[in-house]
């Protein structure tokens, strides 16, 4: 992954100088990740139960700038993504979230005219997963207990049509997360102490986006002429 780094950063600092135009866009779309089965421990006559978690919608928003050239594309983004899932507990249900800023790094190829395939690391900034039910014991120090900053892969493939897009994307986790024990309130949830298995995270995404300033890539400073002189294709 670090060499995978670094030929990405000597692409970007290279390439647009030969860039043929410029992009700024948002987007915003939806999302489901994987998280690690809750292994219930036996407790009270109780066997052990092994709960596989339920995936739910999440969100992402964010924004993008693009520098094309030829069939090639590099795009650096900024997105704000929350992650959903549930585990149905032997007495209720136990609301897992978390919510994360992402800077994806994608370098693009046209493989035809409104198609286009790209690749790229993500570089990842979480905030606390809270899991619903989780108390801090002797047993546990609360959780679950995960990596803050992280590097994932994307693979994806867009679809263009003038300044609007569609743009559907895997991000696949880099690293395992460790196994973690955690405590929780029985009375309420009937489970006790259960284990957080080790997984990878993955993240299937769904969003649309639309360029809000595009040039024709013969000045930087086009993005800010008026409409009749920034090659805005609108």
């Amino acid at each position: 992954m670090k060499y995978l780094l670094l030929i990405f950063i000597i692409t970007f600092a290279y390439l647009p100088i030969n860039a043929q135009e410029y992009i700024f866009g948002i987007k915003g779309g939806i999302n489901n990740n994987t998280i690690g089965s809750l292994y219930q421990r036996p407790y009270n006559n109780q066997p052990g139960i092994n709960h596989q978690p339920n995936k739910e919608i999440g969100y992402q928003i964010g924004a993008y700038f693009g520098v094309e050239f030829g069939s090639f594309f590099l795009s650096p983004e900024i997105n704000y993504v929350t992650l959903n899932n549930n585990y149905e507990l032997p007495l209720r249900k136990a609301s897992w979230s978390s919510s994360k800023v992402e800077i994806p790094l994608l370098l693009g190829f046209k493989i035809v005219k409104p198609l286009i395939v790209y690749v790229g690391p993500n570089f990842n900034f979480s905030r606390e997963t809270i899991l619903e039910g989780v108390q801090v014991t002797s047993f546990s120090d609360g959780g679950p207990d995960l990596v803050r900053t992280t590097v994932s892969f994307n693979i994806g493939v867009m679809y263009r049509y003038k300044r609007f897009g569609v743009d559907l994307r895997l991000e696949k986790g880099s690293k395992a997360t460790q196994e973690e024990l955690l405590d929780i309130i029985y009375s309420s949830y009937g489970t006790n102490l259960a284990d957080l298995r080790s997984y990878t995270p993955d993240m299937i995404k769904l969003s649309v986006f639309i360029d809000i300033f595009r040039t024709d890539g013969s000045s930087f400073m086009d993005l800010f002429k008026g409409k009749d002189n920034c090659g805005c294709p609108y």
